[in-house]
C-alpha cells in the first residue's frame, strides 16, 4: 500500500511528473504548429507548407462533438425506478444545457486529438454563490485540466490499474486564506508562512510563451486521488447496508494536498513537512475524480496515444520536403546572355518590355542564350506526392473528406476510401463517447445522492412530474440503487450531421414507422420490440423501439378482436389467415 506521509506522496508526484513529461515531449510542438506562426510572434517557430495538424483538428473535431449529448436513461428495475429514471434522463439533459458542456467537451476533444485530454467532475455551489454552507443549491461540473498538468502512477500498466492520481493548480494566496475560513482542514500556519510565488515558473513555463505576467502573490497546490487508501472509521459507515441488502459504497479513496515547495518560506527556515488541508475521504463515484480521454491504447502504458503524435514522422518528412521545394522555387531565375562584343543587343533587350520585338542586323543565334537556374526538380514534385499519398493513407484523410473531388478517381474508389476512414473515424467517435458517457455518469451519481442538487427542468418535466405547476428535479426523488441506472449517449447526437442525412433520416424513420405501426397490430406473434431495436442499431436511431408502443398495438388488437366477438363477427387477422390457410402454400413447400 502507498503510504499517506506528505514525504513519500511529494516523492510519488515528482516521479509522476517526469514520467508525464516524457509524453508531452511534442506537446507544446503540436500546439505551435496547430495555430501556425500568425497566431502570436514567435521568431523561433518553422510554418509547415502542410498545415496537416490543423487539417486533421479541423476534420475530425466536428465529427465527435458538434452539439451537446442527449442522454437516454433506463433503470434494470423499472417498477421501483421508473419515475426515478425518467427524472434523471430529464435532469441530466437540462444539466448538459444549463453548463453548456459542449464548450468544455470540445476544449478536451481538441487536446486527446493532439495528445490526451483529461476531464474532472466536482460538485461545488451553482455559479453566485462563492463561499459554500449547507443551504447554498450545489451543481456538478465538469472542468477540462490541462494535460501538463495532470500526472499519474508511472508504475501502472493502464488507467484502470493506477495506484493514484491527481492535478495542480495556481491559486492566489489571500483567496486560499478566505477558502481555509470556511473550509475544515486547512493548515493556516503553513499558508500564512509560505513564500508568495512560489513555483510558479516552473507550472507556467511550458505554457507562457511570450506572456508576461505580474506578480499576483499565488500558491500551487497539488491534489492527489488515492483510492486504495481509506480511513477506518469510513470505511465501517461505507460498509453498512444500504437498499437490496447491498454495501452504500460512497466513500472511495483519499484526497491529499499538498503544496509545491512548501519549504519555502518567508525566513527561509525549513518546517516539519505537513499537508497544507488534512487529508480528505473522497466522496464520489469509484471511478473517481477524473476522466482520461485518448484514442489508442498502448500497451504496458497508462497514457493514450494520440493519432496525430503517430503521424508526426509522416508530417514532418512531408513539410521537410515542401519547404526544399519553396526555397528551390523561390531560388529560380532565368536570365539572358548575350556576346559581350554586341553591347547594343544586351541594351535593347534589357530596356525592352514583355513580347517587344527586338531588330537586329546579322545576328547569331549564339550570341542570344536563356539560361534558367534554380526552380522545382521533376524528383522533388514526384516524392512530394508519394509522401501526402503515404500520410493520406496512413492517416486515412482522403480528397473526399476535404471536399476536393477532381473527378479522376472513379465512385467505386471514393467508397472503398470513405469506408477505410469511417472505421478509423468510427474509433474515435466510439472512444470519445465512451470517456463522455463515464463523465455523464459520474455527474449522475452525484445528482442521485447529494440532496443539496435541486433545479427547475422546465416543460421535459411535466409528463413526469405533472402535478407540479414548476417540475424541479431533485435527488430526494431518487429511490433504488444508483448502480440500477442504465446510461447511455444517444448516438451521433454530439457529431455534425449534414442536413441531406437528417432530411433522408427522417424520410426513412417515417416510412418504417408506418410499415410497423400496422403490423404489430397484425402479427402478435413477432417480437416487435427485437425487430425495432435491431432495425434501429443498424439506422443509428438507437431510441427506435420507444417511438412504437408494442403493447399499446397489443391492447388495440385485443379490443378490436372483443368488439368483433360481442357484434357476432369473428374476423382472423391477416397473421391468422395466412397461419390456418396450408392451401396458400406451393406443392413442395413447409405444408405440402
Amino acid at each position: 500500500m502507498l503510504k499517506g506521509d506528505v514525504t513519500s506522496i511529494r516523492q510519488e508526484i515528482d516521479n509522476a511528473e517526469d514520467f508525464r513529461d516524457s509524453h508531452l515531449e511534442q506537446w507544446r510542438n503540436l500546439i505551435s504548429r496547430y495555430h501556425g506562426p500568425a497566431f502570436r510572434k514567435n521568431d523561433d517557430e518553422e510554418d509547415d507548407p502542410e498545415n496537416f495538424v490543423h487539417e486533421y483538428i479541423a476534420l475530425i473535431l466536428p465529427r465527435i462533438v458538434h452539439d451537446n449529448p442527449k442522454i437516454r436513461v433506463k433503470s434494470m428495475r423499472p417498477m421501483v425506478q421508473g419515475i426515478a429514471s425518467d427524472l434523471m434522463q430529464v435532469g441530466l439533459n437540462r444539466w448538459c444545457r444549463m453548463t453548456n458542456i459542449r464548450t468544455t467537451l470540445e476544449r478536451i476533444a481538441t487536446d486527446m486529438l493532439l495528445g490526451f485530454g483529461v476531464g474532472m467532475v466536482v460538485n461545488e455551489p451553482r455559479r453566485g454563490y462563492r463561499f459554500a454552507d449547507d443551504s447554498d443549491p450545489y451543481l456538478p461540473r465538469l472542468y477540462r485540466i490541462s494535460p501538463d498538468r495532470f500526472f499519474i502512477d508511472p508504475a501502472a500498466t493502464s488507467i484502470e490499474d493506477a495506484r493514484y492520481m491527481g492535478h495542480c493548480y495556481i491559486v492566489d494566496k489571500e483567496d486560499l486564506l478566505e477558502q481555509a475560513k470556511t473550509e475544515d482542514g486547512w493548515n493556516v500556519e503553513l499558508i500564512e508562512g509560505m513564500a508568495e510565488n512560489s513555483g510558479i515558473d516552473e507550472i507556467r513555463e511550458s505554457s507562457k510563451g511570450d506572456r508576461t505576467i505580474s506578480d499576483r502573490g499565488e500558491l500551487v497546490i497539488y491534489e492527489v486521488w488515492v483510492p486504495e487508501i481509506r480511513d477506518e472509521k469510513v470505511e465501517v459507515l461505507d460498509s453498512s447496508i444500504g437498499v437490496y441488502n447491498a454495501p452504500m459504497n460512497m466513500f472511495n479513496g483519499t484526497i491529499y494536498t499538498i503544496l509545491k515547495h512548501q519549504s519555502e518560506t518567508k525566513d527561509g527556515t525549513k518546517k516539519v513537512a505537513s499537508f497544507v488541508r488534512e487529508p480528505r475521504t473522497y466522496w464520489g463515484p469509484r471511478s473517481g475524480p477524473y476522466e482520461v480521454f485518448g484514442v489508442y491504447s498502448v500497451p504496458d502504458d497508462p497514457y493514450p496515444l494520440s493519432p496525430l503524435v503517430a503521424l508526426l514522422p509522416q508530417i514532418d518528412d512531408l513539410n521537410s520536403h515542401l519547404r526544399s521545394m519553396r526555397y528551390s522555387a523561390s531560388a529560380y531565375k532565368r536570365v539572358i546572355m548575350v556576346d559581350s562584343r554586341n553591347q547594343q543587343l544586351a541594351k535593347d533587350i534589357q530596356d525592352k518590355d514583355d513580347l517587344f520585338v527586338v531588330l537586329a542586323d546579322g545576328i547569331d543565334p549564339s550570341q542570344v542564350v536563356p539560361v534558367e537556374v534554380g526552380g522545382i526538380t521533376t524528383q522533388q514534385v514526384t516524392y512530394a506526392q508519394q509522401a501526402q499519398d503515404r500520410l493520406d493513407r496512413v492517416s486515412g484523410i482522403h480528397d473526399a473528406m476535404r471536399g476536393n473531388v477532381s473527378g479522376s478517381a472513379t465512385a467505386t474508389e471514393i467508397s472503398i476510401a470513405e469506408g477505410a476512414s469511417g472505421v478509423r473515424l468510427s474509433h474515435i467517435k466510439k472512444q470519445f463517447q465512451e470517456s463522455v458517457n463515464r463523465v455523464i455518469r459520474s455527474v449522475a451519481w452525484f445528482m442521485f445522492h447529494d440532496q443539496k442538487i435541486e433545479f427547475p427542468v422546465g416543460e421535459d418535466g411535466i409528463p413526469i412530474l405533472g402535478a407540479y405547476p414548476d417540475p424541479v428535479f431533485s435527488a430526494r426523488s431518487m429511490v433504488g440503487a444508483f448502480d440500477d441506472l442504465d446510461l447511455q449517449i444517444e448516438a451521433m447526437s454530439m457529431e455534425r450531421v449534414s442536413e441531406q442525412m437528417m432530411q433522408r433520416r427522417s424520410l426513412e424513420l417515417l416510412q418504417i414507422i408506418g410499415n410497423i405501426a400496422g403490423a404489430v397490430i397484425q402479427a402478435p406473434h413477432v417480437k416487435w420490440d427485437q425487430v425495432l431495436s435491431f432495425v434501429g442499431d443498424a439506422m443509428n436511431i438507437p431510441n427506435l423501439s420507444d417511438m412504437i408502443d408494442v403493447n399499446a398495438g397489443q391492447q388495440m388488437r385485443d379490443q378490436m378482436m372483443t368488439q368483433q366477438a360481442q357484434s357476432g363477427v369473428v374476423r382472423p387477422a391477416k397473421s391468422e389467415q395466412v397461419i390456418q390457410g396450408p392451401s396458400s402454400f406451393s406443392k413442395g413447400s413447409l405444408g405440402s
